[in-house]
């Protein structure tokens, strides 16, 4: 599940997680398993250093070759590296409390993931806060939509910039803030300045934007493992044009755009495992070649759940014609899929017939429908560690 319903619905959080290992680790007889994060990577010696946390603290492993998936860098959006499930608790608690207090509340960036923050705090605290979402280019989708080669879709471009306007009630603002700490977000009140000279006083800020791969714990004799970004500078192998040893699943200077998103990351991620194994048996290294589904998203999200709202929009062709979209065959007239006609929001998953394929309907059945593929098992299970009560900082 994204993270902007966990960040406005603390409660919802808790169903998707799981703080038993046993649950979801591996369990195959040549698999180690540490539950401590990395503190560093030392690819000269080729030794990663544990974190002096956790059941394997300040533990020093020695490797051969090296997968790096440690993911993008957005505060809130996603927990830092070493955060423990109870820490990020009472961090989304926290964030879920200052949200529904706000009276003026600012995301900055205003791609997918700030459209949804906006969509799913009107879901979820009503439409008495203000709500100001920040574009660098003064439009919705200008950074993240598609291939970023490419400019958006101009029809959805218009139709979102409408619902979120006007249905939502959200004021977009052209503007970019240079601030370097507000790079950072605050769950207390404060005041920004835009480039432009404008200032804003806000209640709660978030920035809703990629700040570059988790890459700060990377050591290296040479500056050139990293470029500007942070980003890991690979072949086309995906494997560090420094470092042979060392592979990268979306940490990476090459760009792999499409979606869905989990279908790149998967192929990334089997074929990083198949050249180290490669390299471990001195085999020629492939290059990487695969490609997601569609050049767009299958959906743009407002919100998820009631009071959301959700656009269907790059289907593959074949789910298209399952769903009935091309006919605008929607509820009533919709065939439901057998396995999902239980599913609260199913009747309206397609839109109403003869209008588009978008609205609540749509945004209630989405979260249903990902609760009936849990790809980790002990989801709101939380072994040992304890849910801690939400602290204001």
């Amino acid at each position: 599940m994204a993270a902007a319903i966990f960040l406005n619905s603390p409660e919802e959080h808790v169903k998707w997680t799981s703080g038993d290992p046993s649950k979801w680790q591996p369990n195959h007889a040549n698999v180690e398993c540490f539950h401590s994060s990395a503190e560093s990577v030392d690819c000269d010696k080729k030794e990663i250093t544990l974190m002096n946390k956790g059941p394997h603290a300040g533990v020093v492993i020695s490797y051969k070759a090296v997968i790096l998936a440690t993911g993008q860098k957005s505060p809130l959006i996603t927990p830092m590296p070493g955060m423990s499930l109870t820490e990020r608790i009472s961090e989304v608690q926290a964030c879920g409390k200052a949200l529904k207090n706000a009276k003026t509340v600012i995301f900055n960036g205003a791609g997918l993931v700030g459209i949804e923050m906006c969509g799913d705090l009107r879901a979820r605290s009503g439409y008495g806060a203000r709500v100001i979402l920040l574009s660098r280019s003064g439009k919705v989708l200008d950074s993240d939509f598609g291939d970023k080669a490419l400019k958006p879709d101009p029809q959805i471009v218009s139709k979102v910039t409408d619902i979120l306007t006007n249905k939502f009630k959200v004021e977009l603002k052209e503007g970019s803030v240079s601030d370097p700490t507000l790079a950072e977000p605050s769950l207390s009140p404060g005041t920004l300045k835009l480039e432009s000279g404008e200032t804003l006083d806000f209640d709660v800020y978030m920035p809703c934007y990629s700040a570059g791969p988790n890459t700060g714990f990377l050591r290296s004799s040479s500056a050139e493992i990293l470029d500007g970004r942070g980003a890991l500078v690979v072949n086309d192998s995906l494997q560090s044009s420094v470092h042979p040893e060392v592979f990268g699943v979306n940490v990476t200077n090459k760009k792999i755009p499409g979606h869905p998103v989990i279908q790149y990351l998967s192929a990334t991620a089997e074929h990083c495992a198949k050249q180290a194994i490669s390299l471990l048996e001195d085999k020629p290294l492939k290059p990487f070649n695969g490609k997601a589904e569609t050049p767009v998203p299958i959906n743009v999200k407002i919100g998820h759940g009631k009071g959301g709202y959700m656009i269907w929009y790059g289907l593959p062709g074949p789910a298209k014609a399952c769903c009935c979209l091309p006919c605008k065959g929607g509820f009533p007239f919709c065939p439901p899929p057998c396995c999902w006609c239980c599913l609260p929001g199913c009747s309206g998953a397609c839109g109403n017939c003869g209008e588009p394929a978008e609205g609540e309907g749509p945004a209630i059945f989405m979260p249903n429908l990902l609760a009936k593929f849990p790809t980790v098992k002990g989801l709101g299970d939380y072994g040992l560690e304890k849910p801690a009560q939400a602290t204001m900082a």
